[in-house]
């Protein structure tokens, strides 16, 4: 005789404004404890205790770790591009200052950002894919907007692609460097490195 199975419970959605107080909470105390423990050593009970609710209360919004992080990236994500859309500098602003504050707002990030590429990598599952297709598309996007801002630069023809080699140089220096950087360093170099790369066609 075949076996029953058993109806799974749905999680309750955060539609009262406690509700979403509450989930909003986790997320934060979910980024503050990757940050210092990296994501094997972000347990839903240390979510729990940095938050500063009990982990029967986690289990009422998320049923795991990867659904609060499934969260997390998504809420980061708009976030840091919202904070990146926003700073992009007026065209007053000289092209090499220009990019040096895009730098600085996107590297305001920087451990975050890092934390939650670590969560993607530990799990390639389709959820993740996606988010990390939206973001990256997000973020070209993004750039070409502010090469447009600047007007037409000289030898930029294609800035699709204009955009994807400077993605590609922030993400091999960040992320691939033989040794680590901290921002300051990174904004430093990425600067010289992208002003040179944009003025190259530039005479005066």
């Amino acid at each position: 005789m075949p076996t029953r199975k058993t109806a799974v419970k749905p999680r309750r959605r955060p539609s009262q404004e406690r509700s979403r107080e509450s989930v909003d909470i986790i997320l934060e105390a979910s980024a503050q404890v990757l940050q210092a423990y990296g994501y094997k050593g972000a347990t839903t009970n240390r979510i729990a205790e940095r938050a500063g609710v009990s982990v029967g209360t986690l289990y009422q919004y998320f049923n795991n770790k990867d659904e609060i992080f499934d969260a997390l990236i998504q809420q980061e994500g708009i976030n840091y591009l919202a904070a990146l859309e926003e700073s992009i500098p007026g065209v007053d602003v000289p092209l090499r200052q220009a990019i040096r504050e895009l730098l600085e707002a996107g590297y305001s990030h920087h451990r975050l950002v890092l934390g939650l590429r670590v969560v993607m990598r530990n799990l390639p599952n389709v959820a993740y894919a996606q988010r990390s297709r939206y973001l990256r598309r997000e973020l070209h996007n993004l750039v070409v907007r502010f090469l447009e801002s600047r007007g037409p630069l000289e030898g930029l023809d294609d800035l699709s692609l204009a955009a994807d080699v400077i993605i590609a140089q922030c993400e091999g220096l960040t992320y691939l460097g033989r040794v680590d950087r901290s921002a300051e360093e990174l904004i430093d170099v990425l600067t010289e490195a992208l002003s040179r790369y944009l003025l190259a066609g530039t005479t005066t």
